[in-house]
């Protein structure tokens, strides 16, 4: 029953039939909350239910055993106790199971006994070559079949980013948020204890995923004998033609213990690990905030070929603002050539500021915005721009004015509103053909603190960047760029193979 780790990944995220063993009746237990999940989440293949002391859960059959069920099962999802995993695992055995997601915590994590189950479970899965993912997890979500195998009920969003997670908890949250910043998502595992596959074989089945635009990851240590060898040998040919974004924890010594006391991880040296993310081409995101801002930039945004970053804004304190944090960022505020500032000053008034950052000094002509941008964008000085107040944040503004008793005339107030949406809309439209145009980034900032939710989904799908900050458009344009130089050394052959040998050297020994 020999299956490449590929071959069991794929029937992982793409099964035909899942079996639910210790469903139950009670609405406090995960054997009723995740088959829950994945009927409402309309799955498109077949679930079946296992309990020996159930007859019917969620108005569905319930079979005594999985070798009950008449027909073949892809995968199995595990909520028994720990001491019943073992026995369950020699029936998905006989079965032919392909993968088994053991949500049952109790293991490794807890101590010398846990470690001895562990063991156990592991063996059995490996001489029925069964995909043995956790344990200890908190499941598993693919779009391509509508599958919310979850234990809290997150929905993400379709999309091109591809997540794997050594904390559950922190991982399901990461898709919940991922909504609420535009990013969708193909494939979200929770890898748990990683008894068998760990957070690289998620990573390499990822990069072979065409549906898989972006990888990103929370990585609390790395596990096994290798010493990270396998993880650094994947990501080093994964990050040729896929940017892989990692949120490093466990950095502290406090860190570092919390992590070894929840999954079992090593977390290692803060140090040494940076030093060999920078070598395999590894954008490290500072905090888990930043995580899915970067994932936003790389999954619609080109690269910029440099640093030099023209910034165009609506008020003058927000660009001295936005050059403090490009330069904090590693990104240089370009120089404009007299030539440009001479085409600038077509357009703008007389007072404007001659340089960079162009202030726009308050002008409401929509059009001149997008003329001065599309100069910037297209000028030999600029590698990328960031464009402060150009989207207005409209539906804020359409419910101030129509909210304000200080505005009776509600049918002018709507007309007063919808223009400002019309303004936003033909802009979006604009920028967009401009990215397109130049192949290169144009980062808008929203004039709104929260940003424009309407606004900034249309502006998603239109691979426009889109902050809330001034900073985070900054970092998130040095991480591309940072990208770039990583893809130009692989392709110019100019890696330094002796200092990627000592990083792995180093990583193994931390």
């Amino acid at each position: 029953m020999s299956r490449s780790p590929m071959e069991n990944l794929d029937a992982l995220f793409n099964p035909k039939s899942i079996a639910l063993i210790g469903a139950s009746n009670n609405p406090f237990k995960w054997g009723f909350i995740i088959p829950t999940n994945i009927l409402t989440g309309q799955y498109t293949g077949k679930l079946f239910l296992v309990n020996p002391n159930e007859k019917r859960v969620l108005n569905r059959e319930v079979y005594t055993n999985i070798n009950a069920i008449p027909e073949d099962i892809d995968v199995a999802v595990i909520a028994t106790p720990s001491g019943t995993v073992s026995s369950i695992m020699e029936e998905c055995v006989q079965k032919c199971v392909k993968a088994t997601i053991v949500i049952t915590a109790g293991f490794s994590e807890t101590g010398e006994e846990g470690a001895m189950l562990e063991k156990e479970m592991v063996n059995i899965a490996s001489r029925g070559g069964i995909a043995l993912i956790g344990p200890n997890t908190m499941g598993v979500y693919s779009s391509h079949v509508s599958l919310y195998a979850l234990m809290p009920p997150v929905r993400p969003k379709p999309g091109r980013v591809a997540l794997v997670s050594q904390s559950g908890n922190l991982g399901t949250q990461l898709l919940d948020m991922g909504a609420e910043v535009g990013i969708g998502f193909t494939k979200f595992v929770s890898s748990g204890n990683e008894a068998a596959i760990r957070c690289e074989d998620y990573i390499e089945y990822y990069g072979r995923d065409p549906e898989t635009k972006v990888i990103i990851a929370y990585i609390e240590g790395l596990k096994g004998s290798d010493g990270g060898s396998r993880f650094m040998e994947v990501s080093k040919e994964i990050t040729k033609t896929k940017p892989m974004i990692v949120f490093k924890a466990g950095k502290s010594e406090a860190g570092a213990r919390a992590a070894k006391s929840h999954s079992g991880s090593i977390a290692g040296s803060k140090r040494i690990y940076e030093a060999a993310f920078k070598q395999l081409g590894i954008i490290q995101a500072e905090t888990i905030e930043q995580l899915l801002d970067l994932a936003k930039a790389f999954e619609g945004s080109p690269l910029p070929k440099g640093k030099r970053v023209g910034i165009l804004t609506w008020g003058g304190g927000y660009g001295v603002v936005t050059a403090d944090a490009c330069e904090e960022a590693g990104l240089e505020v370009a120089k404009l050539s007299p030539n440009l500032i001479s085409e600038l000053d077509k357009i703008l008034p007389p007072y404007w500021s001659k340089g960079n950052p162009v202030d726009l000094v308050g002008t409401l002509d929509r059009k001149s915005h997008i003329k001065c941008l599309d100069l910037l964008a297209s000028s030999k000085d600029v590698d990328a721009t960031i464009a402060l107040g150009l989207v207005s944040g409209a539906s804020r503004f359409v419910e101030l004015l129509i909210g304000s008793p200080d505005l009776p005339d509600i049918k002018g107030a709507n007309a007063f509103a919808k223009m400002f949406e019309k303004g936003d809309e033909d802009s979006i439209n604009e920028i967009s053909k401009l990215v397109a145009q130049y192949n290169k980034p144009i980062v808008t900032v929203t004039l709104t603190s929260a940003g424009d939710k309407v606004s900034e989904i249309s502006m998603r799908q239109k691979n426009i960047l889109v902050y809330s900050t001034p900073e985070k458009a900054a970092k998130a344009l040095s991480k591309l760029y940072e990208y770039q130089r990583y893809l130009d050394k692989v392709v110019l052959g100019k890696s330094t193979t002796m200092r990627s040998k000592a990083s792995h050297k180093n990583l193994k020994a931390s």
